[in-house]
């Protein structure tokens, strides 16, 4: 017999459900999410065993209001399973997290106030945690996102832990222990290299046994888990970056030397080269504290200007014709 519970959640303004639901849809991830209008549901392993939420929100216009957060939960054993359950959204959703801190950090740079207002109620898209953040990680290293979603797809799908609700069939990511069971030939046939299947499924055995203690996580600083994890083979620092960011939710990491990064301060800047590591931590003094969130920002930004420099381009007369070009000589073939 399972168990059921709603929870209601109300963070504090500002908040956009909206921007969530639209970075799980583009990411490389969507294939464990089911995606609506203003709802997602996700299944997650607790207990060992798959539990499904149903999230929805109710947006408001404005700015001073939060959203109303919705989460259904199913199949629970108990309600210590649903809590744990909700407490997992409550950390995916950064809804214990208030931006108003963070804008204040920035206000007196014209460029960041700037970004804040336009992008106003965006948090951070997190894991459900470290250990699903590593491995997705691993997984998206060195690969683009369309391979790395099959990876991942087949990766779930093998250990295939689901949860039927409504006549609808949801895939929980799988726990450490599902994934340290399979030997790395059973990997193989679903794309992953000789070298990914490995660094998966050692990192989950590691996990299992208890040789890999994520959980001391919590208590170390941002450069002394940095330099535990890249000890573990496969791992190196942009990986562990990603796991302090995304799955465990750092509010002051600065990935220095990520490409992305460097492009978005010469572009919103307009430095005449792309900045060094240095350069980037030098320049993002100003952040501290709030470091994570800034490069949250200014990728999202970088993305969009970018998005809407190509739709330009598509749109003008030279676009246009050459775009009736490719299409002409797609209707030959």
């Amino acid at each position: 017999m399972s168990f059921q519970k709603t929870y209601i959640l109300t963070p504090p303004a500002p908040y956009r459900f909206e921007y969530f639901r639209k970075r799980v849809e583009s990411s490389s991830n969507t294939y464990l999410y089911s995606i609506g209008d203003n709802r997602l549901s996700r299944a997650h392993i607790i207990g060992g065993r798959p539990v499904l939420v149903h999230v929805s929100a109710v947006e408001t216009t404005a700015a001073q209001e939060a959203p109303r957060i919705t989460l259904d939960v199913h199949g629970a054993q108990d309600e210590a399973q649903a809590d744990a359950a909700a407490d997992i959204w409550r950390h995916m959703l950064s809804v214990d997290r208030p931006l108003l801190p963070f804008y204040e950090k920035v206000a007196d740079d014209p460029v960041m106030q700037n970004l804040t207002a336009e992008l106003s109620g965006l948090h951070l898209l997190l894991d459900s945690g470290p250990f699903e953040s590593m491995i997705l990680s691993i997984i998206g290293q060195q690969v683009n996102l369309t391979f790395a979603e099959n990876l991942k797809r087949g990766l779930v799908e093998l250990c295939a832990s689901s949860i039927d609700v409504a006549d609808s069939t949801h895939f929980a990511f799988p726990s450490p222990e599902q994934i340290a069971r399979l030997e790395y030939d059973q990997l193989r046939p679903l794309k992953f290299s000789q070298r990914k299947a490995e660094y998966v499924i050692d990192f989950s055995r590691g996990v299992a046994d208890g040789r890999i203690d994520l959980a001391a996580l919590e208590t170390m600083s941002n450069e002394e888990a940095i330099d535990s994890l890249v000890k573990l083979r496969g791992i190196g620092r942009w990986t562990a970056e990603c796991v302090l960011l995304f799955g465990l939710g750092r509010p002051d990491l600065l990935p220095a030397a990520d490409i992305g990064l460097r492009n978005a301060i010469q572009h919103f800047w307009g430095w005449d080269h792309q900045p060094t590591e240095l350069e980037v931590r030098a320049f993002a003094q100003g952040w501290q504290g709030y470091e994570s969130y800034a490069t949250y920002y200014l990728w999202t930004a970088l993305g969009l200007a970018r998005a809407a420099q190509k739709q330009q381009k598509e749109t003008t007369p030279t676009g246009r014709r050459k775009n009736s070009k490719i299409m002409a000589e797609q209707d030959k073939e």
